[in-house]
């Protein structure tokens, strides 16, 4: 992205996507009903963090 403000909010974003795998990972460990739901924040924050960072 050729914005440099949207790529540091895509940099600063990904300290975030790790502590959601992690904590998605603790639900998955422990079978928790959220679990389906962290993934698939995840997945949507890992493609907006591709996007603003390209």
């Amino acid at each position: 992205m050729k914005s440099e403000a949207a790529r540091q909010i895509g940099e600063e974003l990904k300290k975030t996507l790790e502590r959601l795998r992690a904590l998605a990972k603790d639900e998955r460990a422990r079978r928790g009903p959220n679990a389906q739901a962290l993934e698939i924040a995840i997945v949507n924050l890992d493609s907006a963090i591709e996007i603003l960072t390209e």
